[in-house]
């Protein structure tokens, strides 16, 4: 479980809430509340003041590496440190089952990252987080605006291959999403920035 005891980040403050694995929350608000930042405070990506805990142990006794690995952020406009798309996995049969299951074709392996169009990018992008994914450790992914860049049913693609691992119980995820539907089919709890605050919301 992730359990945020409190968080203040740049004005927005959040109690007690927490995240266990097999849950996906949707975190709303209005336009420039606030939203990317209170997940990149919880990924320990931006200066905070936070008394957070994975699994009983504080946040303070992890390393920002090991804490960023099982708390990971993927933004809507992912960064890419290499020249070529393989150059960014690890397990590249894993990466070669797994590329269909969000249409993508196998050649995709040897592009350099700056023919890649904003969808192409973000499946990618998710799919390098999720990569040593297998349940023996749990895992929290924060997705910023995940398939903002995608068609319908490719969106649908990314949710079907999240939910299987969600369901499997080795991920939990918070994520951002303009997309009231989306929100609607794939949110179990819903958190809302209001007045500068993180609350539960019914769902």
């Amino acid at each position: 479980m992730l359990h945020i005891t409190k968080l203040d980040i740049k004005g927005i403050s959040a109690q007690n809430l927490s995240v266990s694995p097999g849950q996906c929350i949707s975190v709303s608000g209005a336009s420039g509340m606030g939203k990317s930042l209170f997940l990149k405070g919880i990924a320990d990506l931006v200066i905070n003041r936070a008394d957070m805990s994975l699994d009983g142990e504080a946040r303070i006794d992890y390393s920002a590496p090991d804490w960023r690995r099982r708390v990971t952020y993927v933004g809507a406009k992912p960064t890419w440190w290499y020249d070529k798309v393989v150059e960014h996995f690890e397990d590249k049969d894993w990466l070669a089952e797994v590329l269909p299951l969000v249409d993508l074709p196998l050649k995709v392996m040897g592009w350099n990252v700056s023919r890649l169009s904003s969808g192409e990018s973000q499946r990618l992008a998710l799919l390098r987080a999720l990569e040593g994914t297998d349940g023996q450790e749990q895992r929290y992914f924060l997705l910023d605006e995940p398939t903002s860049a995608l068609d319908g049913g490719r969106q649908a693609m990314v949710e079907d291959l999240l939910m299987r691992y969600l369901k499997a119980e080795h991920i939990a995820i918070l994520f951002v999403s303009h997309d009231d539907r989306q929100v609607d089919r794939f949110a179990q709890k819903r958190w809302e920035i209001f007045n500068r605050q993180v609350r539960e919301v019914p769902a």
